[in-house]
């Protein structure tokens, strides 16, 4: 591949990595409003399917914004043989950071639930 073709790739897949993340940000973002405005209202059966769903959805876009983001880290080595001086920075090493990081985000937000549901009394 030519060094243009390799950085029109690269650009494809961190547009199409970044969308995800947004993504992931707004279920986050969702899924918080609704813990803090309704979590204590819902009943057990209700937050089951709930956060049933958001994992699953979570899930499903972190592995589709680590998929694009390590396949762009991929075609930026690819680049990198051929321009060394190119100026991406994206890494492997980025993109499991990346994704750890989403999936302790997940975990916080479940807490966040969980303590808006059992109130510790004072």
């Amino acid at each position: 591949m030519t060094e243009h073709e390799l950085a029109t790739l690269i650009s494809e897949y961190s547009s199409q990595g970044g969308t995800f993340f947004g993504i992931w940000v707004t279920i986050v973002s969702g899924y918080l409003i609704t813990a803090f405005l309704a979590g204590e209202r819902l009943n057990r059966s209700q937050v089951i399917i709930l956060n049933t769903f958001y994992l699953w959805v979570s899930s499903m876009v972190i592995i589709g914004f680590t998929g694009s983001f390590n396949t762009q880290a991929h075609y930026i080595e690819l680049l990198k043989t051929i321009a060394p001086d190119s100026p991406q920075m994206q890494s492997h090493e980025i993109v499991w950071a990346t994704a750890l990081a989403s999936i302790l985000g997940v975990l916080a937000t479940l807490k966040f639930m969980w303590d808006i549901r059992h109130p510790k009394s004072e």
